[in-house]
């Protein structure tokens, strides 16, 4: 009888759902804050730093076809840091009210 590989790793995301959950989230936060530290910490606008309100601009304005190309954030924040790593100049950092007065 060949060991079933799926059913193992299903069982194992039950039952280590928490630690899962938790790597997930500190991977997540490191990346998040990977990305803010390539497009220097503060809206490029005003210079807010509170990160609570810090947001991702895109400023082709294509931000809503790559969210949903991507599906998940932290595949999304992965792929803005290799975009800014290859140098091309497609995004920003804003604070929530910068982005919301350039949307309109």
């Amino acid at each position: 009888m060949a060991f079933d590989h799926r059913a193992y790793h299903r069982a194992y995301r039950v039952t280590h759902r928490q630690q899962l959950y938790q790597y997930k989230a500190k991977y997540e936060a490191r990346v998040r804050e990977r990305l803010y530290k390539l497009l220097g910490d503060k809206c490029a606008h005003c210079g807010f730093s509170d990160k609570r309100a810090l947001q991702i601009d895109h400023t082709n304005g294509d931000g809503y076809k790559e969210k949903h190309k991507c599906r998940a954030s932290s595949v999304m924040h992965r792929r803005v840091c290799d975009s800014i790593l290859r140098g091309e100049n497609r995004y920003q950092i804003l604070c929530a009210n910068c982005n919301w007065i350039k949307r309109s």
